[in-house]
Order: C-alpha cells, then structure tokens, then sequence
C-alpha cells in the first residue's frame, strides 16, 4: 500500500517498526546474485529488470559470482501503510551496520500486495539479517521509556525560549536518550543525556529566533500522570547561571508501544 501521511520523524519510524513486526520476513537461504540473460527468464530468478542493453535476473548463485548477495523477503499485510518503508530500513541498516542494500519490490493481491527484496552484501548478511530481526521483536519497556515519544510543554519558567510551541522528540536506546527540539522560540534544539530508571541527567543547546546559541544542562524526573501520559519534569540551569523549571508532557504514545 502507498500512502501519503505527514508526520514528524519520529512518529514515521514508530509506525515504520510497528510495519517491520506486522510483515512476514523470510532471510532467503543460499547465496544469489544478478546475471545477464537473453530469451526467456532463468527458471529460478525471482526478480527480473531491463535497462537500455537488456535483461538481467535475480537468482541463486551457482559458482563464484563477482558480488554474492543475501535476500530477505518482506511480505506487507493487506491495507498496511508501509510508506517510507524501504528509506527507514535501507538507512537504518547503513548506520548500523555500514552495509548498503537494495530493493526490488513487486505485487502480489493475493497476498495482501506490494511486496519487497531486501538484498545486501553476502558479507554482511549476518549482521543485517540480526538487526531486522532485533528491530522486529516488541520493545522492551519499563513504562519510563522515552523512545520514540513526542513531548509538548506543559509548564515553562522564564528566561528561555521554550514555549507552548515547542516540540519534542525523543529517542532512547540502551539508556541513553537524546531528542530534537523545534517550535517556540526555537530554531533548533538538542538535547543528550542519560536516563536511569526515573531520573534523566542531560546537556542541552539550541538557537533561538532571535539567533542566540545557548547551551545548559538539566535533571529531570519521569513520572507518569493521572491520565497515563509520561511527564518530564526537570530543573536547568543555563552555562550563565540563570536557572528555572520545566514541565514537559507527553503528546500520546506513540506506534511502535
């Protein structure tokens, strides 16, 4: 299914994750490759593709190949909005575990529609198969997490230019936390630190509209409301001195909880 959505960063990777746990993978076995073919398609390709000189197929290696490939299968439940898809998991795979991939996708109704070919460096099979699968089990939580959650603010004291207008999004991975900050009087914000359990300790520094940079740091507290939502409630000092408190509130959970 292709859609069009808009939606913050965060919010895309959290239904993205959500998509990833809801498609049939299968890591195919064997090595493959691409090869030049003439006439009919080989019997066993699974992808065939033409460019100006002709045809070139997808298929199983039988002898030493030049580029030797893995392939996953990415099979997407009917009416599921994979958008994004194919940019969020060959990105993620880069920067996690360097390799490059490509994609090859198709359509079957029957099965519910498009479906993809995942196929990365043979080298890398291993620890590309390992990520998709990591990515794919449920998140692991404490109820305190912050990963993939928007925050909006709820309390603010002067002087800052953190306002009613000011977005959050967090990550958090392995305890470690960072988020990017927007709206306001914010240009452009960021924020890094470490949580342990209820207690976030972190550095911030942003550019406000009026083009000062401004950096300080901040212990928070994270606590859950009446309502369920994760409010983050911190005191900041800047690097002049100036201190206060903030009051961040949660804007929902987010898909991939």
């Amino acid at each position: 299914m292709v859609s069009i959505s808009h939606e913050s960063p965060v919010e895309s990777e959290a239904r993205l994750r959500a998509v990833l746990r809801a498609t049939d993978i299968e890591h195919l076995p064997g090595v493959w490759c691409f090869r030049r073919f003439t006439g009919a398609p080989p019997e066993k390709a699974v992808a065939t593709v033409r460019d100006a000189d002709g045809w070139c197929a997808l298929l199983p290696a039988v002898e030493e190949v030049p580029e030797p490939f893995g392939l996953t299968l990415s099979t997407f439940p009917p009416g599921i909005d994979n958008s994004g898809y194919v940019g969020w998991l060959s990105t993620t795979v880069k920067r996690r575990t360097g390799s490059g991939v490509f994609v090859v996708c198709g359509d079957n109704p029957a099965r519910g529609g498009i479906f993809d070919y995942l196929g990365y460096p043979l080298e890398a099979a291993e620890s590309v198969r390992s990520l998709i699968d990591d990515l794919r089990r449920p998140p692991v939580t404490d109820g305190l997490d912050l990963d993939l959650r928007v925050f909006e603010v709820a309390e603010t004291a002067r002087p800052g230019a953190v306002s009613s207008g000011t977005r959050f999004e967090f990550r958090e991975r392995r305890g470690t936390v960072e988020a990017d900050y927007t709206g306001g009087g914010v240009v452009r914000g960021l924020l890094v630190g470490r949580r342990e359990h209820d207690r976030l300790t972190a550095a911030y520094s942003q550019v406000d509209t009026e083009g000062r940079v401004r950096t300080g740091t901040a212990v928070m507290s994270v606590t859950r409301s009446p309502d369920g939502r994760t409010l983050l409630t911190g005191d900041h000092t800047w690097s002049d001195g100036a201190s206060g408190r903030t009051v961040l509130r949660s804007a929902g959970r987010s898909h991939a909880g």
